[in-house]
């Protein structure tokens, strides 16, 4: 194929990615970053010129930007941007490289021996069942409204689904017989996730009693049978925290994530977990397992029988 700029590729990656059901968020990423890189290169790249001093001089330059300061609408931030963006700036841009390589559109890949740069492990605070228990007491569950986002919210946290996983699942994809819930994941992977007693009993109640009596597809619905948005729970979410006043920042990937730490404090094993949270391969399971094996380090440096022992050495 002849040589062509950056943003022909980029238009028949989103043509391609489209066919192949890839996830929406993956492909906003990666298009967004390797758009991002080209302006950084003058724009009307060149794919084959692309070097990989290129992609490291582009991240020295990240090293040294502000947060925010290519939106047109929030105010720069004067703090750096931080290893973890960066680090996903980068890889988006090798992915998008690797996909134009697969696909044969270049002959070799030069973006491959540049080493993505090392992310710092944020120990985010889980919510405990306790806060979970807080935020759900103070959702009103007497209309088909906040019984519907209670059962989102139990439901994020009980079978930890991503939030775009939950909203987008077909009615057809819940079995109350047998007690599944069948996912569609990144990448069209499916999946099948088991309904514990305290999640299928409010889903069950929710679809029987709650759920607008409409032609819709989807499972959760608005009264006119649209599946409801991230950015509407997301919305409600946060006027349900201010109310049960919550001090922790509490986002619906916190609850799937808080989630996922108590199945590894209750004893889950991490290859199970990774088959429950979809994940394709072990890196990010890998990171809630270092999470909540630093909270066990915690626990043990605190509540050490050894610090009982009366006796000095």
């Amino acid at each position: 194929m002849e040589a062509s700029n950056l943003g022909h590729f980029i238009s028949i990656y989103e043509k391609f990615a489209q066919a192949e059901n890839k996830s929406e968020r993956t492909v906003e990423a990666v298009t967004a970053a390797a758009r991002k890189f080209d302006r950084f290169l003058g724009g009307n790249t060149n794919a084959q010129d692309i070097t990989a001093d290129d992609l490291r001089k582009y991240i020295l330059y990240l090293q040294e930007c502000c947060k925010w300061s290519d939106h047109p609408t929030i105010k720069k931030n004067h703090d750096g941007l931080s290893s973890n963006t960066i680090a996903h700036h980068v890889r988006h841009i090798k992915s998008f490289w690797s996909w134009m390589y697969g696909e044969k559109f270049l002959e070799h890949n030069p973006l491959a021996q540049v080493r993505t740069p090392q992310e710092t492990l944020k120990l985010v605070t889980p919510l405990t069942s306790g806060d979970v228990t807080q935020l759900i007491k103070v959702i009103p569950r007497d209309n088909n409204k906040d019984y519907r986002n209670a059962c989102v919210t139990i439901t994020l946290y009980g079978t930890i689904l991503r939030i775009s996983e939950l909203l987008g699942l077909p009615l057809a994809n819940v079995d109350f017989t047998n007690g599944q819930i069948k996912v569609l994941g990144k990448g069209a992977k499916e999946r099948s996730v088991f309904m514990s007693p305290k999640v299928y009993k409010p889903l069950f109640k929710y679809y029987s009693k709650w759920r607008p009596k409409v032609t819709s597809d989807y499972f959760f619905i608005h009264e006119d049978g649209r599946k409801l948005t991230r950015f509407y729970f997301e919305h409600r979410m946060q006027a349900y925290v201010r109310k049960a006043n919550l001090t922790k920042p509490c986002t619906p990937h916190l609850l799937r994530y808080s989630g996922a730490i108590q199945l590894l404090r209750n004893g889950c094993d991490p290859y199970t977990l990774q088959q429950i949270l979809g994940h394709s391969t072990m890196e990010m399971t890998r990171r809630y397992l270092k999470i909540a094996n630093s909270d066990i380090e915690k626990s043990l440096k605190t509540f050490s029988p050894a610090e009982q022992v009366d006796i000095r050495f």
